[in-house]
């Protein structure tokens, strides 16, 4: 009974939640012990990773703004066009305006970017593209131009350099892209800073980015003197954090410094002391109270699971171990919950008709299994009809009423067996005279280029196979088997019965140009699935899926190209049927 129990869903129920909530209680209440001084370790940690993933995005963008600079002299066409235009023609100027447009649909792409220019040193010309600010850019870019000529092209330049238009500063970048043109971007320092400065960082902190010498570059919400304070403590720019103070209250802030790598510039972040430990108070009278809560909430949790799902439960199990002994009788009363209620009811409903929806299902399978093969049997190609009647017109036409009648006569047999193809299975035999019509309205068709050969195998005429077995294969024979000029198809079909492996196969061939190379290796590996556009490939499928059915044949399909031309198909199966072992001829063979 205790092995029992051990095992039991109740006990699993208790278990598990004493396993999860014992080892939180007592995490919960020891770590306030240390937890003040983790604190501001945590925090201090969390809000660096944050400012490090902001800046490393900025820096990203910087980066793809380097490698973009120095890809418009190799990869530009109206810039490498520049070079080799006169100056002030209309091609270089459509050439200039073109560049203008580029730049304006690239500023999209990088959204720190507030301009692109590219600059003629020869002819102290300067292209710009920018959303705001263009007369004053214009001038800034003039006076960093004579610095910026001196450098060599083939020598990268990497830093950003810091540019103050009236009361706001800029990173521009310039690259000497080949020896007539200069390429730049230019970036305001505050949109560096506004993925940082849109954080929350309580009443008083705020970001702001610094110069080494520790000048504002940025502009921020954070009082002045509190920036001040930032630039006194530099040091901090390279620690993970540091604690300073300021004014007679002694005001306290987390210092954060993220130096960055493209530019002179350092990301500075004040996060008030104060707004950090506001709440642990309270968290602390949490803390001492949690034991006890958590043994309430644990009573609780159990007398309600009993009630809900460990009563209604403990029904439903001894119920179905009655079923399970046979006993179909069994009938359980409602639960309080609707959804116990629910599973009872379907219960009882399905103990009822068990042994109806199980007769009924197996009907069912039988009858679907029936379906899907009549369905599959009725598959044929509408064209050969059609091809039929125009053939029976034209003879007609000619006044051949012997060859009309021939026609009649096989068209006549091929409806019939159409018609009889309902049935499961039917004898070899009646499949090759099936055949056998087929072949000689296509000889009709195809007068003195179709030639074909059967032999059976006089043991095997009784053996049992789905109506249209061989027909699709010599279908795709007559398709696909005429040659280019004036060659003669021949087809041979043949019935053998292998004593020794008790098995019978069926093996056509034609002298054809035989299956590409793409398509036998698709058969050859089994794929037979018809295309959904075109449909080919269906009858192989067909045929395939039939044979499938017949489980106590085990039939095989093999596909192959004859040495000298043509497709080779072999079907290999157990008999259906047994064949005759009185006969003593070895075949009986039919040309025509």
């Amino acid at each position: 009974m205790k092995n029992r129990f051990r095992f039991s869903l109740r006990f699993k129920f208790i278990t598990g939640f004493s396993l999860i909530m014992v080892p939180l209680v007592l995490f919960l209440y020891f770590n306030n012990v240390y937890a003040m001084g983790v604190v501001r370790d945590q925090v201090s940690l969390t809000n660096r990773n944050y400012v490090v993933k902001n800046v490393e995005e900025n820096e990203r963008i910087l980066k793809e703004t380097n490698r973009y600079l120095y890809s418009l002299g190799e990869q530009d066409p109206d810039i490498i066009s520049l070079f080799f235009l006169s100056y002030g023609s209309g091609d270089y100027t459509i050439a200039k305006q073109r560049i203008v447009n580029k730049f304006r649909t690239d500023l999209g792409f990088y959204d720190l970017l507030d301009g692109l220019f590219l600059y003629d040193i020869v002819h102290q010309d300067t292209v710009l593209a920018t959303q705001n600010g263009y007369d004053e850019k214009i001038t800034a870019i003039q006076e960093l131009m004579p610095e910026a000529s001196r450098k060599r092209a083939d020598v990268p330049t990497y830093k950003w350099e810091i540019v103050q238009i009236k009361d706001r500063y800029h990173l521009v970048k310039t690259v000497r892209i080949n020896e007539q043109f200069i390429a730049g971007a230019w970036v305001p320092i505050d949109s560096l800073n506004q993925r940082i400065h849109s954080t929350e960082w309580g009443e008083g902190g705020g970001s702001v980015i610094l110069s080494n010498r520790g000048t504002p570059l940025s502009s921020t919400e954070i009082p002045g003197e509190t920036v001040q304070l930032a630039s006194q403590n530099r040091s901090a720019f390279t620690s993970l954090y540091q604690v300073v103070e300021q004014g007679e209250e002694h005001d306290r802030y987390l210092m954060i410094g993220v130096p960055a790598h493209e530019a002179v510039i350092n990301y500075v972040v004040m996060l008030p002391e104060s707004s950090i430990m506001r709440n642990l108070p309270a968290f602390q009278q949490i803390i001492r109270l949690l034991p006890f809560a958590a043994s309430i909430v644990l009573l609780l949790t159990l007398f309600f699971l009993r009630q809900v799902l460990f009563k209604p439960m403990n029904t439903l199990i001894r119920g179905m171990k009655k079923v399970s002994r046979g006993e179909l009788n069994v009938k359980l009363g409602p639960s309080s919950s609707p959804e116990f209620t629910f599973v009872t009811e379907t219960f009882n409903q399905m103990t009822a008709e068990v042994q109806d929806l199980k007769i009924g299902m197996y009907e069912e399978q039988l009858r679907v299994q029936e379906a899907e093969l009549k369905q599959l049997q009725m598959q044929i190609n509408p064209h050969f009809y059609l091809n039929s009647l125009h053939i029976i017109h034209s003879l007609a036409a000619l006044h051949k009423n012997d060859l009309v009648q021939k026609m009649a006569e096989h068209l006549a047999g091929y409806f019939r067996f159409s018609m009889q193809a309902d049935r499961s299975f039917i004898p070899i035999k009646d499949e090759l005279k099936h055949v056998e019509n087929y072949l000689e309205i296509q000889k009709l068709r195809f007068p003195h280029r179709l030639q074909y050969e059967w032999e059976l195998d006089p043991r095997c005429e009784d053996v049992l196979l789905p109506p249209l077995t061989l027909q699709p294969f010599v279908e795709n024979s007559v398709l696909y088997g005429f040659k280019k000029g004036r060659d003669i198809l021949c087809i041979t079909i043949r019935v053998i019965y292998l004593p020794e492996e008790e098995q019978l196969l069926i093996r056509i061939q034609d002298s054809g140009p035989g299956f590409p190379e793409d398509v036998l290796a698709r058969l050859q590996e089994g794929e037979y699935t018809p295309e959904e556009k075109t449909g080919k490939s269906i009858g192989i499928w067909n045929v395939q899926h039939r044979l499938r059915k017949m489980k106590e044949a085990n039939a095989e399909l093999y596909f192959d190209n004859e040495i000298g031309g043509g497709a080779d198909v072999q079907i290999k199966m157990h008999c259906h049927s047994q064949p005759r072992e009185e006969i003593t001829d070895v075949q009986l063979a039919h040309r025509g």
